[in-house]
């Protein structure tokens, strides 16, 4: 036999169960047939054999990200408004953006921005529509937070949606109000309430969509990672994926959420729906929102939030954004069709609601290794953790740990100092052998894992503004560690771990090439390392101009 391609004279970090590292590996049509040392492969080369000769570096199983919103944020991406820091670092240098903007768009259409974080801001506020108002009297604008759960718009929007000061708060969500009038100040929260304006946005086309999702697979690929959970799946964007899978443009394996609201479009859903695919594109199942956000302090939390740190925010301890009732009911009628479940849980109470739902279908309609999974989990009790344990294969976290860094000084202000220590703990799922997969939450954070590798080893926040540590080091875990939650655990939470997540013999020839070997450089050189080439079964998607990685025909040679 000969090889179809191989890489050599590297350090191919396996993450198999030994975490064996080797030298080199072959692939034939486009999997992986042997890993050992470079004379081991040599053997394999044929006159048409692609030799890729690593000349020294570090390979790794291509990245998995559990959970992107893959292809709406690579939709921001083209077509709206970037407003994230550093870019922008005040509110003063948010409007003149969004002037500028304005300034090219024709009266009367929206103008939309994204990735704005008042805990980074110069003024430490909100944006309010009154800040917009001032540059925009003739354009409806949105602005959404880079958490994702809540937007400020214009007075002109507020207008176009029919809100005022007598409009009552929707159940679920939150519209501000200035205290002292009782008018709308912009900021809506939770999809309840931002709803009300979002509804009236044209809705995006399957061609924006399509051109979003190869916006993002560009970008990713080129950080190495080769596998994608998108769990924000709609009909538009469904429709985009199956169309670019169809046409072979999509080059990033991805599997796929179908976001519903309640019960009845759960019901929908699943009528609708064909669950499956192939390596590629896979619908697995579906995505329910249960409480609200870290950054908005709308986390469903048994404890007061604080503010600054240590301030109390008296009173406040979130809310759940969907009856409990008809969360439950929407949590049967998928575990019983046989879909995926993934609750977005932020808050101790959410976490426990959403455990409490998973033990109550599994035990009237046991199923084996459902591995439903807890969407970030940053708050789990020590009792939560002990269910997750007991639970086994049935329950998967998919967590974030690049939080840590870009929305940490946002969290540990509202989180406070007692329970800023336990957010995240991975080193005690990770005791508990709980599968956890990794990710970014894109775009709420930077998608690259070199950031979600040094979050979870270091847990430093990017201003320090609590000091670099504020949830101490106790939870950290090491390199080996947090590079599982990027493979093979990650495989686990999108049920294929037989196929990616390792370089093994019958695995994906999925891999990242990297500047410089994860396990030796310093810590603090984690979050500057460099892809230098991303291979996805056999195909070469990504390779840095300026890599010194030979590729050459075995004719060439």
């Amino acid at each position: 036999m000969t090889a179809d391609l191989v890489i050599m004279n590297g350090k191919v970090i396996t993450i198999d169960s030994k975490d064996y590292v080797a030298e080199a590996a072959a692939v034939e049509a486009g999997r992986i047939v042997t890993v050992g040392s470079s004379r081991d492969i040599e053997r394999l080369i044929g006159k048409t054999t692609i030799r890729i000769d690593l000349k020294g570096k570090t390979v790794t199983p291509g990245l998995i990200d559990t959970h992107a919103h893959f292809a709406h944020s690579g939709i921001n991406q083209v077509y709206v408004l970037d407003l994230r820091y550093p870019k922008v670092k005040s509110i003063v240098e948010a409007i003149k953006l969004v002037k500028t903007q304005i300034e090219k768009t024709q009266r009367g259409r929206w103008v939309q921005g994204a990735g704005w974080d008042e805990a980074l801001f110069d003024e430490k506020r909100c944006i309010t529509r009154w800040d917009l108002d001032s540059v925009s009297p003739d354009h409806p604008v949105i602005l959404q937070h880079t958490s994702g759960h809540y937007i400020v718009v214009n007075t002109y929007a507020l207008n176009l949606a029919k809100v005022t000061k007598d409009t009552p708060q929707p159940k679920g969500g939150t519209i501000v109000k200035d205290p002292n009038t009782s008018e709308p100040n912009g900021v809506l929260i939770e999809p309840a309430a931002m709803d009300i304006v979002r509804n009236l946005l044209p809705p995006w086309t399957i061609e924006e969509a399509e051109t979003g999702i190869k916006k993002a697979q560009e970008l990713f690929l080129a950080e190495g990672i080769t596998t994608v959970k998108d769990p924000g799946a709609d009909d538009i964007t469904l429709a985009a994926y199956k169309n670019l899978r169809k046409h072979g443009e999509l080059k990033i394996r991805t599997y796929l959420l179908y976001t519903v609201d309640s019960f009845t479009n759960a019901e929908k859903a699943i009528k609708l729906l064909t669950k499956g695919g192939d390596d590629y594109l896979k619908l697995g199942g579906l995505k329910i929102f249960l409480d609200g956000s870290g950054m908005g302090r709308t986390a469903w939390v048994r404890e007061d939030w604080n503010k600054n740190f240590t301030d109390k925010d008296t009173g406040n301890r979130g809310y759940s954004v969907i009856q409990l009732e008809e969360f439950r009911r929407m949590v049967k009628v998928g575990h019983r069709a046989g879909f995926q479940i993934g609750v977005h849980a932020i808050g101790d109470r959410a976490v426990d609601e959403a455990l409490s739902a998973y033990e109550a279908v599994l035990a009237e309609a046991p199923r084996k290794d459902a591995r439903h999974s807890i969407i970030h989990a940053i708050l789990p009790t020590s009792i939560a953790l002990e269910k997750m344990e007991k639970l086994g294969s049935s329950v998967v976290v998919e967590t974030q740990s690049p939080f840590l860094y870009f929305i940490g000084d946002n969290y540990a202000g509202n989180f406070g100092p007692e329970r800023s220590k336990r957010l995240i703990p991975l080193r005690s799922m990770l005791k508990r052998r709980i599968t956890v997969g990794n990710g970014s939450d894109w775009s709420v954070c930077p998608f690259p894992p070199r950031f979600g590798l040094w979050g979870a080893v270091a847990r430093k926040t990017w201003k320090g503004l609590y000091g670099l540590q504020p949830f101490g080091t106790e939870e950290s875990i090491t390199v080996r560690e947090a590079l599982r939650t990027y493979t093979v655990m990650a495989a686990k939470c999108l049920f294929m771990e037989d196929v990616i997540g390792s370089i093994e013999p019958g695995k994906y020839a999925d891999f990242a090439v990297w500047s410089d070997d994860l396990y030796t450089v310093p810590v603090e050189a984690l979050k500057d390392l460099r892809v230098e080439m991303t291979i996805v079964g056999s195909e070469i998607v990504y390779h840095d101009p300026s890599s010194n990685i030979n590729v050459t025909a075995k004719l060439e040679i």
